[in-house]
C-alpha cells in the first residue's frame, strides 16, 4: 500500500504496490497531462518487462513519485533473476532491461540488478536520496515503491 506523501515525497521505506495504485496515486493529471503520459508509458514498459521474464519486481523512483507537479522522469531498479544467463539473451529480453533501448523507448532511467547484490543494495540507497537541489521537499531520505511483475 503506498502511503500518503509527507512533505511531498514518500515516508523513507520501500514499499510494495501493485501498478494500480501507482495509477490512482501518481497517475493523475495536474497542471498538465505529463503524469498521465508518464504512467502510461510506465504501464507499457512493465508490461514488456514482466513478458521478458527476466525480473519479478522492480523499484519506481524519481520526480514521478513525488509531489511535483511536472515530474520530469521516472527512474526504476530492476531486480533481475539471479539465474539469468546474460551473455545469451534473446533481443526482446535485451530491449527489456538496456539502458540505451530504454531511454530511447520510454525515456526511463533503468539498471538491473539481481536483487541480492552490492549493486542493487547500493541504488536503492541512492534512490532513496533526496537530491539537493529539490524544490519540492525539505527531506534528505525519501520513499520507493517496488511493484511485483
Amino acid at each position: 500500500m503506498i502511503p500518503p506523501l509527507e512533505d511531498g515525497v514518500l515516508p523513507e521505506g520501500v514499499y510494495d504496490c501493485t501498478f494500480e495504485e501507482i495509477d490512482r496515486t501518481f497517475g493523475r493529471f495536474q497542471r498538465s497531462d505529463k503524469r498521465i503520459k508518464l504512467t502510461e508509458k510506465l504501464k507499457a514498459y512493465l508490461e514488456e518487462l514482466r513478458k521478458s521474464g527476466l525480473a519479478n519486481t522492480a523499484i519506481v523512483d524519481g520526480s514521478y513519485v513525488t509531489a511535483k507537479e511536472e515530474p520530469s522522469d521516472i527512474d526504476l531498479l530492476v531486480a533481475a533473476k539471479p539465474e539469468i544467463a546474460w551473455d545469451s539473451l534473446r533481443p526482446f529480453e535485451y530491449n527489456a532491461i538496456s539502458k540505451r533501448v530504454v531511454r530511447q523507448t520510454y525515456h526511463f532511467h533503468v539498471f538491473a540488478y539481481p536483487e541480492d547484490t552490492p549493486d542493487y543494495r547500493r541504488l536503492l540507497n541512492f534512490y532513496q536520496d533526496v537530491r539537493p537541489d529539490a524544490t519540492y521537499t525539505t527531506r534528505k531520505r525519501k520513499g520507493v515503491l517496488r511493484v511485483r511483475l
